[in-house]
C-alpha cells in the first residue's frame, strides 16, 4: 500500500486499511450497483482442517538483514525476489537509506545527491526502484543496477516515486506535471510515459507485470477514485475496472492479468478479483463487517483481512472459488495476511494472546498456520519474529523483528 510524501506537487490520495475503514462511514457515494461484467457473490466456505503433518511445515535459516547502525527498517510486498533478494529502507539517524541484500551481503543504494532515499521493489536480476533525493533536495523515481543509481526523471514536474519494478527492468510510480498535478507513469527502460487520469488531478500506480499491465487508482473530476487497468501494449488509455458506484484502488496484479481490488462504499470495505472483463466480488462471511484485498499470487488466488462488528480481524484466502478464514495465532482475535507466493504460501502477522504480542505466522494448505518463531533453527537469543512481511516464489520470507529486519530461508 501506498503511504502520503510530503512536497509542493498534488498528492494521490494514497491510503491504508485504517483509512479506508474510516472512508467507508465517510464516503458521500453510496452502495455497491451491479458495473459491466461484475458477477454474484460467491459462497464463504470454511477450510477442512489440514491433514496432520509430520512437520509443521519447513525450518527456516535466519538472516539479519539492513544497515550498520539502524534503528528502524522497513520492507514493502514487492521488496523481495527469488535468489534471496530483498530490498527496503534503513533508518540510519535521522537518514532513511535504500538498501539492497544480495543474498550475501547488505548494499547501501546510495541516492541521487542528497540525504536520504527509500527502496520499494526488487526483481529477480538484482534490479531495484525507489526515490531519491537529488543534489536539490527533491524526491525522484530511480532505476538501480549493477552497483548504478539512475534516475528516472520527471512528467515535467518536480517530483517522482517508483513504487514497483517488473522482472523485465519496468517501473512504475507516480510523478509530479508541468501542471503540477501527480500522475501514474511507466517507464518502459527509456523514457517516462503519464498513464493519466479518469479526468481528475492525480492517480497513482502500485503493481505491474511482466508484460507491461500496470495497475493502481486514479481521480475522477467528482473527486472520487477508481482502480484502473493500464497496458503498455497499447498505449492506453487507461480503463476503469473497479465496481460501479464505489470508490477502489487496484493493488496487485499476476502475469495473467488478473487484479486484486480493494473498494470502499458508504458503509463497507470489500475486496474484489478482476480478470478478463468480469469483476467478482469475493464475498463476506457470515456476520463479517468488511473484506479488504492486499495480493493475488500467479493462480489468481487472492489474500487479505476479513474485519468484524466487534473489530475482530482474520486472515482469509479466496482460492477462486471461496473464501476461507485462515485462523490466527494462539487463538487470538487479529490476524492479517499480507502477501501469497505461486505455491499458495501465505504471510503475515497474528496477534497471539499466548505470546502476548504480535507475532510473525505462515500458512499453507498442507499444515495451516504457524509462528515462523517456532520454525527457526538458529534465531538468536532475545530476537522475536513479529510480522512477516513479503514472500518469494521460491520460499524466501522478509520478516520485521523486535531488533531490526531479518530473511528466512527454507532450510534444504
Amino acid at each position: 500500500m501506498f503511504t502520503s510524501r510530503s512536497g509542493s506537487a498534488v498528492r494521490p490520495a494514497l491510503r491504508t486499511a485504517a483509512t479506508f475503514a474510516a472512508l467507508a462511514l465517510l464516503a458521500a457515494c453510496g452502495g455497491g450497483g451491479n458495473g459491466p461484467g461484475r458477477q454474484p457473490a460467491p459462497p464463504v466456505a470454511s477450510l477442512p482442517p489440514p491433514a496432520p503433518p509430520v512437520e509443521r511445515g519447513p525450518l527456516y535459516h535466519f538472516t539479519p538483514i539492513g544497515l550498520p547502525g539502524m534503528s528502524l527498517g522497513a520492507v514493502v510486498r514487492q521488496g523481495i525476489a527469488n535468489g534471496a533478494l530483498v530490498a527496503g529502507t534503513a533508518w540510519v539517524g535521522t537518514e532513511a537509506r535504500a538498501f539492497l541484500y544480495d543474498g550475501k551481503k547488505n548494499i547501501d543504494l546510495g541516492t541521487l545527491g542528497g540525504g536520504s532515499a527509500r527502496a520499494f521493489s526488487v526483481n529477480p536480476c538484482g534490479h531495484v526502484t525507489g526515490w531519491a533525493y537529488t543534489d536539490t533536495g527533491i524526491p525522484h523515481a530511480f532505476y538501480y543496477e549493477n552497483g548504478s543509481l539512475r534516475d528516472l526523471g520527471t512528467l515535467g514536474g518536480a517530483d517522482s516515486y517508483g513504487n514497483v519494478i517488473s522482472t523485465c527492468g519496468k517501473v512504475a510510480g507516480w510523478a509530479a506535471t508541468s501542471a503540477g498535478q501527480a500522475h501514474a507513469f511507466y517507464h518502459d527502460g527509456k523514457a517516462m510515459h503519464d498513464i493519466g487520469t479518469f479526468g481528475g488531478n492525480s492517480s497513482a500506480a502500485t503493481a505491474l507485470n511482466s508484460l507491461g499491465q500496470v495497475v493502481g487508482h486514479a481521480y475522477l473530476a467528482d473527486n472520487t477514485y477508481h482502480a484502473f487497468l493500464y497496458d503498455a501494449r497499447t498505449g492506453g488509455p487507461i480503463q476503469d475496472i473497479g465496481p460501479a458506484g464505489w470508490r477502489s484502488i487496484a493493488v496487485d496484479i499476476n502475469e495473467a492479468g488478473q487484479v486484486a481490488i480493494s473498494a470502499v462504499g458508504a458503509t463497507t470495505l470489500r475486496a474484489y478479483r478482476y480478470a478478463g472483463g468480469a469483476l467478482l466480488d469475493l464475498g463476506l462471511p457470515p456476520g463479517a463487517r468488511d473484506t479488504e484485498a492486499t495480493a493475488i499470487n500467479a493462480a489468481g488466488h487472492v489474500v487479505g483481512t476479513v474485519t468484524y462488528p466487534d473489530n475482530r480481524q482474520v486472515a482469509f484466502l479466496h482460492d477462486g472459488t471461496s473464501l476461507h478464514e485462515l485462523g490466527t495465532l494462539g487463538g487470538g482475535r487479529i490476524s492479517q495476511a499480507v502477501a501469497i507466493n505461486a505455491s499458495g504460501l501465505v504471510v503475515g502477522s497474528s496477534v497471539d494472546p499466548t505470546a502476548v504480542g504480535q507475532r510473525a505466522f505462515a500458512w499453507s494448505s498442507s499444515y495451516g498456520m504457524v509462528n515462523l518463531n517456532e520454525r527457526v533453527t538458529n534465531l538468536p537469543k532475545g530476537v522475536t519474529l513479529i510480522a512477516a512481511l513479503a514472500v518469494a516464489d521460491d520460499g524466501g520470507i522478509a520478516v520485521r523483528t523486535n531488533e531490526g529486519l531479518g530473511l528466512l530461508r527454507p532450510r534444504k
